[in-house]
């Protein structure tokens, strides 16, 4: 049987931050519903058990996502951790990951983390400068609590990457960010693109706002922030930046791990509060809806039409595609981004650049 990916919604689209560009606030507004509550154990457990006997002892990712997912609270993955070894009744390889904004991060929180063998997303981004759009619900700042986050993950040994929504500000002050991640020894990075809010039809609204990026924002973005990977790459003070790793597999044509990268969207079953199913993060919508795991499996799932037409949609390859050098390297990019930056203008001035260091490396 095939491996398979979930993220759980556990605490939904509840969050202690407002942050100023949050997809998923925008994502679970435009719902029916917007908020699906707290997930009941009952159904935690379901779906662990259905994702066992689907996978038959092939690997289960699982990760953690909101919102704020540990708004669940402590003792809800207390009872997750103790169900996994007693449900998995085909000893399958299980991997958590867990995405947070670090506000409530505490010791007892590094303890579950280590216990579970987390790897946590860290949501920050950049210095107090940079990180100002994200602040909590009464609209004050919160860098030196997600900082403060950071370092105490750092003393417990806890695995964690740095997630950075990539806005206009990021890009314009990469440098200065970049210099205050290697002084904190942040060594693993992610650079997630600002996505517009989607509109009824699936498109994303027209707004002026100063911090999404334009094709120009990218390019720039793309040629400082590749600069300081590779110069400390070639000086042996590696730094993970998750796109440009992903472009050095597939400068040597290899498979991305990065979703969104290899041209075509994947099975991946996100499950909100209340056990209602969708294929992607980016569309949780009524639209999109496969339905709720109590009342199906993942094998039904998995041949669901709008599932499967999904990923048929992520196939489409525009015809100025077909014939561009860059394809390879490209793929035409994740479904959702593609369909709010341009980042076609970009990649063909990047990729003269960046080819012949991608080549060297690994």
């Amino acid at each position: 049987m095939p491996p398979i990916s979930l993220m759980l919604k556990p605490a939904s689209s509840n969050c202690n931050l407002r942050c100023e560009y949050c997809f998923y606030h925008d994502v679970a507004e435009s719902r029916t519903t917007p908020s699906r509550g707290v997930m009941r154990l009952e159904l935690l457990e379901d779906i662990i058990k259905k994702a066992v006997a689907f996978t038959k002892g092939e690997q289960i990712m699982i990760s953690f996502q909101g919102g704020e997912p540990l708004l669940a609270g402590k003792e809800f993955f207390y009872a997750f951790l103790e169900m996994l070894p007693r449900l998995n009744v085909y000893n399958s390889p299980i991997s958590i990951g867990i995405q947070t904004n670090g506000t409530l991060i505490d010791e007892e929180w590094c303890d579950i983390f280590l216990k579970g063998n987390f790897l946590v997303g860290l949501s920050l981004d950049g210095t107090e400068k940079t990180n100002a759009l994200r602040i909590d619900a009464s609209g004050n700042p919160t860098f030196d609590s997600i900082y403060n986050s950071a370092k105490l993950l750092q003393r417990k040994g806890v695995e964690f990457n740095i997630l950075t929504v990539l806005t206009k500000p990021i890009a314009e002050n990469i440098e200065e960010i970049y210099a205050f991640y290697k002084e904190n020894s942040f060594k693993h990075l992610q650079f997630i693109p600002c996505l517009k809010p989607l509109n009824n039809e699936q498109k994303p609204l027209d707004v002026n706002v100063d911090f999404f990026l334009t094709a120009e924002d990218y390019f720039a973005f793309l040629v400082k922030a590749f600069a300081l990977y590779s110069k400390d790459y070639r000086e042996g003070n590696y730094t993970s930046i998750r796109q440009f790793d992903n472009f050095v597999l597939l400068a040597h044509f290899e498979r991305a791990e990065q979703c969104g990268m290899n041209g075509h969207c994947t099975h991946q079953y996100v499950i909100e509060g209340d056990g209602e199913v969708y294929p992607c993060d980016f569309y949780c919508t009524d639209k999109y809806s496969l339905g709720y795991i109590q009342d199906t499996d993942f094998f039904a799932l998995e041949k669901h039409p709008t599932a499967v037409n999904f990923i048929k949609e992520s196939l489409v390859v525009l015809d100025k595609c077909h014939h561009c050098k860059y394809f390879l390297l490209c793929r035409n990019g994740c479904k959702r981004e593609r369909i709010d930056i341009d980042k076609c203008s970009a990649y063909k001035k990047f990729f003269p650049l960046a080819i012949p260091e991608l080549k060297k490396m690994f």
